[in-house]
């Protein structure tokens, strides 16, 4: 069966980190028509879920299949994809440098727009977004049913835009007041983002704010590794690190983390960043002997 794509235009483009980090939203049409017949289009994407469109590659010079993680919600922002694009430095690196172009900023003044898939639903009465995954895997960031997650305690792990996911989850959360009710106090979720200047943080003053009027239920922890203001009242350096051991094998030093969050036995750990980092953080937790309640991980 042949793919299915709608045109969505790109709306908004922001400018994080000039050359190196931009924020982009895509706004999908509400119906679209498939051989003569007009079908809604629904936008039910799980937090944590990534979409597919197609930009351009700078390298191969030809348009590239690409999935990117949603950073706002369904509930609140219903055909708004809005996700995080960084340059990655990468040799064979394609894509992540052409949405740092002025050609992107254009393109958002005109209109223009980009394929996105959609898939059938069940009963193939409406188009749905699709989305990298529907059930929740270790190798995945997709957000527990709405009867698990206000019952449950995360620690959450953001490496630069490995922040996105958690984005998405936390205005989800907000959403629904935390999971908070008569009869429960929600959820609990402890956010730890490390970036490498203040510039590079990501909805800085919203997480600010959501964790003084949410102080039960969300903790945020901006950590800056390579330089920081002098008023700067959270963490500093990496929050992960490594030492050698007198018969030369790596150590890995988890006493950041734990400075945050001592009871990482008894957390979910979510964690979203490079490869290197998040095998680091299961060494560290090995050799801590740390077995958390679940661990899992979505890498770039």
């Amino acid at each position: 069966m042949a793919e299915i794509v709608v045109p969505a235009r790109l709306s908004r483009v922001t400018t994080v980190d000039p050359g190196e980090i931009r924020a982009i939203e895509l706004t999908l049409p509400e119906q679209w028509e498939v051989e003569g017949k007009v079908y809604p289009v629904l936008d039910v994407m799980r937090p944590g879920n990534a979409f597919l469109t197609k930009p351009w590659g700078m390298r191969t010079e030809k348009w590239r299949r690409r999935m990117y993680t949603r950073s706002n919600t369904a509930v609140v922002s219903p055909h708004r994809l809005e996700t995080i694009i960084n340059f990655t430095h990468e040799e064979r690196s394609d894509t992540s440098q052409w949405w740092q172009t002025d050609d992107i900023l254009q393109w958002q003044k005109t209109g223009k727009t980009l394929d996105v898939r959609v898939d059938w639903n069940e009963d193939r009465t409406a188009l749905r977004i699709y989305e990298n995954s529907r059930r929740p895997h270790e190798t995945n960031l997709y957000l527990e049913s709405d009867h698990e997650w206000p019952q449950m305690s995360f620690f959450a792990l953001a490496f630069s835009t490995g922040i996105t996911p958690f984005l998405a989850y936390i205005r989800y959360m907000r959403h629904h007041n935390f999971g908070r009710s008569h009869v429960h106090p929600g959820v609990r979720l402890t956010l730890v983002v490390s970036v490498r200047h203040l510039q590079q943080l990501l909805a800085h003053d919203e997480l600010e704010a959501l964790a003084d009027q949410f102080s039960d239920n969300f903790q945020y922890h901006p950590v800056l590794t390579r330089s920081w203001p002098n008023n700067w009242k959270y963490a500093t350096g990496r929050v992960i690190q490594t030492v050698g051991s007198e018969k030369g094998d790596e150590r890995v030093d988890l006493s950041r983390l734990l400075a945050i969050e001592s009871k990482l036995s008894q957390r979910h750990i979510r964690f979203c960043g490079n490869t290197n980092a998040r095998d680091q953080l299961k060494l560290g937790l090995t050799q801590h002997s740390i077995e958390p309640l679940s661990l899992r991980a979505e890498v770039w």
